[in-house]
């Protein structure tokens, strides 16, 4: 509590000073009292509420309000987040912490009643009841970061070495629905997704030759996904389902890939609400066999929907169904089934190997007649112990993605 006052103490007395008011320093202090509040309202078990310091380090929605709307207001008298690119670490923590702002909101509340006390997804389960009334009381709903930032900070996607190479999702998405069936926005965050991932990958290989440095990487991937979050957020509502499964299968790859399977799996209340709803669609399915990316989509879910009993076991039986559809016999099949039209890289291989060990026996059984779809059931075996292993971090933490070796120490190679 002491250092807490002392820190607004300067922070005032740093405002008074138009020297120092907007200074990255004095920006740099708001945005660490405000990450404080913030961490505050995270649910931290029951081992503090005896501790006595304790009652001094409660959530204050009025302090993060505050700390909020005077960042806000000292970045728009600065001239917006680019002009804080004399202290690019600063920049990218903020730009990250947006991200994860949106990430949060997006994974753990669901979509705002479409009539009064009806939800558009209604919760199924007291985990998604009370995500439902989330999104005011954990991370702070932020417009720190301008729409388009991405084009205006990097003008990317035009400036990837990648982009004229076209994404094969979205030209399929374009050409197989036919025109108008498919957003536009939709088609232009599937490209950008797609050459983020591939200029990440690039980088790692061969960083001297990169155009972009770590924090450039950082800043294109939170960047990036934000902006997708905040397209699903406002728009889903007037998506089709297939646009709307597409667009959440983006994001849960993405976050996947740069944070590990830990991140896309367990209770994803504000997630497979969504998705269930979309499945209901008859249109869905057919139209996504069109675009060619049935099999990409089953696998993300199947990750997704890993350790939420309510969604994996329909998800897994989807996989199966698509894959004994396309006549897939072999891992190889399986793999060029979702890298030939999705949006891939070569970080989430093992992921895909463990996939088709659990996939093959069922689909098997299920191809030979021996058992119905309903019947299929994911085999719980013991905790897999292949041979590669992918010990992949954060990006948001260390800007990149780490090296994928085997269990014996030999380095599996990576291709772009």
């Amino acid at each position: 509590m002491y250092h807490r006052i002392q820190a607004i103490s300067h922070i005032q007395s740093a405002l008074a000073d138009p020297t120092r008011a907007l200074s990255d320093e004095n920006i740099a202090t708001v945005f660490q009292m405000l990450c404080i509040e913030e961490n505050l309202f995270l649910y931290v078990g029951d081992a503090l509420k005896d501790y006595p310091g304790w009652k001094h380090l409660q959530p204050d929605t009025a302090q993060r309000q505050a700390h909020l709307g005077g960042l806000k207001k000292m970045l728009s008298l600065r001239g917006g987040i680019a002009r804080l690119d004399g202290m690019k670490g600063l920049q990218a923590f903020i730009i990250r912490w947006v991200c994860t702002s949106l990430a949060c909101r997006l994974v753990f509340s669901l979509p705002p009643p479409a009539q009064q006390n009806r939800y558009l997804y209604p919760p199924t389960n007291s985990n998604e009841l009370s995500a439902a009334h989330l999104s005011d009381h954990t991370f702070a709903a932020s417009h720190l970061l301008p729409h388009g930032l991405l084009k205006k900070l990097y003008n990317y996607p035009h400036s990837s070495p990648f982009y004229h190479a076209g994404s094969p999702m979205a030209t399929a998405c374009a050409t197989s629905l036919g025109p108008g069936k498919i957003s536009p926005d939709l088609l232009h965050h599937i490209t950008t997704l797609d050459c983020l991932l591939r200029d990440a990958l690039a980088w790692y290989i061969s960083r001297p030759t990169s155009q972009w440095d770590a924090l450039d990487i950082q800043n294109l991937l939170s960047i990036g996904l934000g902006e997708l979050i905040r397209f699903i957020l406002q728009s889903e509502t007037f998506l089709s389902a297939t646009e709307n499964v597409i667009a959440i299968c983006l994001f849960i790859f993405t976050f996947f890939v740069g944070n590990g399977a830990h991140a896309a799996c367990s209770p994803l209340p504000g997630i497979m609400p969504r998705l269930r709803h979309h499945f209901s669609s008859s249109e869905l399915t057919p139209n996504l066999k069109r675009i060619g990316i049935e099999t990409w989509v089953g696998f993300v879910l199947l990750i997704a929907s890993s350790q939420n009993p309510e969604s994996e076991e329909f998800f897994f039986r989807f996989m199966i169904q698509m894959l004994a559809d396309r006549a897939v016999k072999d891992y190889e099949g399986f793999r060029s089934s979702m890298v030939e039209r999705g949006v891939w890289t070569p970080v989430v291989e093992a992921h895909a190997v463990k996939a088709w060990g659990e996939l093959e026996g069922p689909l098997g059984e299920f191809r030979g007649g021996r058992k119905g779809i309903w019947e299929v059931r994911r085999e719980r075996g013991e905790e897999w112990e292949g041979g590669v292993c992918i010990p992949m971090s954060n990006p948001y933490a260390t800007s990149h993605m780490k090296k994928i070796f085997s269990r014996s120490g030999e380095e599996v190679k990576v291709v772009v």
